[in-house]
């Protein structure tokens, strides 16, 4: 049992933010919903693969969809499609409310995803290689002595 576990090694650091929500949870009949989950889950797959990706696709005759940034992963998700993220450069780092005075935030990470429809994989890895050497805009992190 994870919760049990957990309580034993808390001074090991095992649950460092609590697991209130594992035992809120644990405590759930999930025979209850299970229905609800089902339906919204076939719905799911219906609005972002069925008639979502694959209509898109299809229709178009493509062989990947791109999204800026990461957008694109949280719609190839919900049908278990991949995505693949490639690093494209970065972005001002202003978030709201605003760091503190004097502190200097580093630019955020940007990239570009590639998503397609149930077993693309091969495919968006080569396209997501083909257009990370042709933009070469990926930087490795600096070495670590």
């Amino acid at each position: 049992d994870l919760r049990s576990w957990n309580n034993a090694h808390q001074k090991g650091g095992a649950i460092k933010y609590g697991q209130s929500l594992l035992d809120i949870s644990d405590a759930m009949d999930l025979d209850l919903f299970k229905a609800r989950y089902e339906a919204d889950r076939a719905k799911d797959i219906q609005l972002t693969a069925t008639h979502g990706i694959d209509e898109v696709m299809k229709a178009n005759n493509l062989d990947a969809l791109l999204f800026p940034g990461s957008s694109g992963a949280n719609v190839a998700a919900r049908p278990g499609y991949a995505t693949v993220i490639v690093p494209f450069g970065t972005v001002p780092n202003a978030p709201t409310p605003a760091f503190p005075e004097n502190f200097n935030a580093k630019p955020t990470p940007f990239g570009v995803s590639f998503t397609g429809m149930a077993c693309s994989e091969p495919t968006l890895l080569r396209l997501a290689y083909a257009f990370e050497q042709a933009t070469k805009r990926r930087v490795p992190p600096p070495a670590i002595p």
